[in-house]
């Protein structure tokens, strides 16, 4: 068979079971190893939250399922309790019956109103007042501590505490609530029993109600009888001023101030109104006389409205057109018309003499209003001083007379005042109103089981994801593929998934009992890029597999490694370098290892030729690790370590050092020395931070080069990335996940060739 290529036994169209990291992104050599390690990206990844999610998902739901069963236990056990529940409107001002204002100030303000009356309806005196008139006290749905009273000294003590007991009971199952913008409050009261929830709402309203009647019939009494008190000073006040004022009115003479009653000021009234008259007619008669004076008396009213004088014009009217008339055909001289005329001057003679006698009784008039006025006004200046001397004598009677009318006022107003208060007793108007009476509760309120299951599984699911995020947190080992490139700066050369079941009896050898499983397909991506990452420095020909702790598969994966470059042609030796915990050479056959071992070799009694064997694969050869050594360290650290490996080069194409973990001991430095490059095995979920970065800043301290890491036994049905497994699956279909006998049915696809490398 001939000899392949590096790349000669990648099968052609495989695909791998996951995608190959390119050379330039995979590897970090010791030279390029930066001085401090690189930032982790503090930003919050949602894939990785719902990954931890999903990792987790058994201890969320453990939680959960505690969390909704406990509830539900629980909320089964509860005493179902009942709430009925009452109405209550109250208005600002209540209803007057008569005009007495109450004792009490009224709240104008609604939101400070409703306060006072909910602080009020959770009161000590109203709330005891309830449990007496229902006797609670002996109802053991309601005080469940019922215990027979006994005499003794501590009876009182005794007492005050169930009081207080009960009271705090009671107010704990009380609710009052105001409902917004209104001046309702709405009355609950939970208990075991619907009948005495219903009761206590009930009998807690009325005993309301009728406590504010107690309230206001007690403020009406304290305040009647101080009005009594008042009214008793106040009429002892009136009739000592009703005294002093009778004395000091006998003394002075004084009979009454009203003008109707006294004698002065009704002269003095009486005058006045004559003067004002007399003054008024004076006036008018020295208008009238000055008129006659100036322009005469014909064209006076009174003159012309006189019938003598009206009765004379005319006859001298008549008289006049008859001489007038004469004059026409007669001279002056005729003696017809000097009679007309004698009798014309003679009418005009009486019109004047009567004119003349009208002036003067407009004279006359004038002369005695002008009399009468002057007359009046000497009276009344005499009744004034009269009028101000009885003046200056009523000025203390009259302050008499005020206080006389104040305290009759005063007394006058608390007896109507003390009248409407016992009025006011007997009314029952009150500004309370029962809107709905509390009814018999026929669903309990309590438990509320539908809800609480609904709360317990929003707790339950909360509880639980904080559970996995803190065990997350608390969890210090690499959690995902970009960690370790992002965090460490480390490459990835491959990823392998976690084999199946079936192959773990021969997962040492799976690349050759299985090819087409998804481990052996992972391996072989794995052994190409770590050929590709090395091509162009000629290839890597000594390779040290370590890892940060046991149990991580690092010696599977060498075994697989080392016949995957058998197969693809290279000569390859695989060297048990854990001479500490040797483990190789269980895998290969115990007849292989008859020349000792390396430890034999290192310390001289054996040979190369002796400790090299020969393995059942074609290309492949083994070195035990041979006897456990006290001193590994030292053995690996020697000269002959490091000539037998140069010597090996000469013969073999590609050695494989399967180291033993790293953190603790100082094997891997050494080897690390001596390899070409170091592969670091690394899985989630069991490779820590801190060993991770002591590792690889330890190979930085030597200058080791460190090509990359394998993750190992990825979940991937735990993780986002199933999207391989189901390609995988499909892909290779009937073959991936099969021992390889399935046969195809004739005419589906062309025969397969056979690995050129098995």
């Amino acid at each position: 068979m001939r000899e392949n290529g590096p790349l000669d036994s990648l099968p052609s169209g495989s695909p791998s079971f996951f995608p190959a990291v390119h050379p330039s992104q995979a590897v970090v050599h010791a030279s390029e190893f930066p001085a401090s390690f690189p930032q982790a990206d503090d930003e919050i990844d949602l894939r990785d939250c719902l990954e931890v999610l999903v990792r987790r998902k058994w201890l969320i739901g453990g939680v959960l399922f505690a969390v909704f069963v406990t509830t539900f236990i629980v909320t089964l056990a509860m005493t179902p309790i009942y709430k009925a529940t009452g109405k209550l409107e109250f208005n600002l001002q209540p209803p007057k019956v008569t005009t007495f204002e109450d004792m009490l100030v009224p709240q104008t303000q609604t939101r400070e109103f409703m306060n006072t009356q909910t602080k009020l309806l959770t009161s000590d005196s109203l709330a005891w007042r309830v449990i007496e008139t229902l006797d609670l006290v002996h109802n053991p749905h309601f005080n469940t501590e019922i215990t027979a009273e006994g005499e003794d000294h501590d009876a009182q003590v005794r007492e005050a505490e169930v009081q207080q007991r009960l009271l705090k009971v009671f107010l704990d199952n009380l609710e009052i609530k105001a409902e917004r913008d209104t001046t309702i409050l709405n009355l609950a009261f939970s208990s075991p029993d619907p009948a005495l929830a219903r009761d206590v709402v009930n009998t807690f309203i009325g005993s309301f109600i009728a406590w504010q009647l107690d309230k206001k019939i007690g403020a009406a009494g304290v305040a009647n009888e101080q009005l009594r008190k008042q009214v008793e000073v106040a009429r002892i006040r009136l009739e000592k001023s009703e005294a002093e004022m009778n004395a000091f009115a006998q003394k002075a003479g004084i009979v009454s101030l009203d003008s109707r009653m006294n004698l002065v000021y009704k002269q003095l009234e009486e005058i006045n109104s004559a003067l004002a008259l007399a003054h008024a007619q004076r006036l008018g008669r020295e208008a009238l006389d000055a008129q006659a004076r100036e322009v005469g008396v014909s064209a006076l009213p009174m003159v012309i409205d006189n019938p003598l004088v009206q009765e004379l014009r005319q006859q001298y009217v008549q008289l006049e057109s008859q001489y007038e008339d004469k004059l026409v055909v007669f001279k002056p001289d005729y003696p017809e018309a000097r009679r007309l005329k004698a009798r014309l001057d003679d009418v005009a003679s009486k019109i004047r003499h009567e004119e003349n006698r009208i002036k003067g009784g407009i004279r006359n008039d004038y002369l005695v209003a002008l009399k009468n006025e002057e007359s009046l006004r000497t009276q009344a200046d005499l009744a004034k001083t009269s009028a101000l001397d009885l003046n200056d004598r009523a000025t203390q009677y009259k302050i008499l007379e005020r206080e006389v009318e104040t305290n009759k006022e005063i007394h006058q107003s608390l007896l109507q005042r003390g009248k409407e208060i016992d009025a006011t007793v007997g009314t029952d108007i009150s500004n309370i109103q029962v809107v709905d009476h509390a009814l018999l509760p026929v669903k309990a309120d309590k438990p509320r089981i539908q809800l609480n299951l609904m709360l317990s599984i929003g707790i339950g699911l909360l509880l639980g994801v904080a559970a996995a995020f803190f065990l997350e947190f608390l969890d210090n080992t690499v959690k995902s593929i970009d960690e370790i490139t992002d965090r460490f700066g480390i490459g990835i050369l491959g990823v392998l998934p976690e084999a199946e079941q079936k192959f773990a009896d021969r997962l040492d050898r799976l690349v050759v009992s299985d090819p087409r499983a998804g481990f052996s397909e992972a391996i072989r991506t794995t052994r190409v890029s770590i050929q590709l990452s090395t091509a162009a420095e000629g290839g890597t020909r000594t390779l040290l597999i370590t890892s940060t702790a046991e149990g991580e598969g690092k010696s599977t994966i060498a075994v697989n490694m080392a016949l995957t470059f058998a197969a693809a042609g290279d000569r390859v030796l695989i060297i048990d370098a854990d001479l500490r915990r040797p483990r190789l050479h269980q895998v290969f056959s115990p007849s292989a290892s008859g020349g000792g071992g390396l430890s034999e070799l290192l310390i001289g009694s054996k040979s190369l030729d002796d400790v090299i064997c020969a393995t059942e694969h074609e290309n492949l050869f083994f070195i035990p690790a041979g006897l456990v050594p006290p001193n590994p360290a030292e053995l690996l650290a020697s000269r002959r370590m490091r000539m037998y490996v140069e010597q090996l080069h000469e013969d073999f194409d590609r050695i494989i050092i399967d180291g033993p973990p790293s953190v603790g001991f100082a094997d891997v430095l050494v080897l690390s020395s001596l390899a070409s490059g170091v592969i670091l095995i690394s899985t989630l979920g069991r490779t820590h931070r801190q060993a991770l970065r002591l590792f690889r800043r330890s190979l930085l301290n030597i200058n080791a080069r460190l090509l990359g890491t394998i993750v190992n036994r990825l979940n991937v049905q735990n993780r986002f990335g199933d999207y391989y497994s189901k390609y995988g699956r499909y892909y290779y279909h009937p073959y991936a996940y099969g021992d390889g006998s399935a046969e195809l049915a004739q005419g589906d696809v062309p025969q397969l060739e056979e690995p050129r490398a098995s």
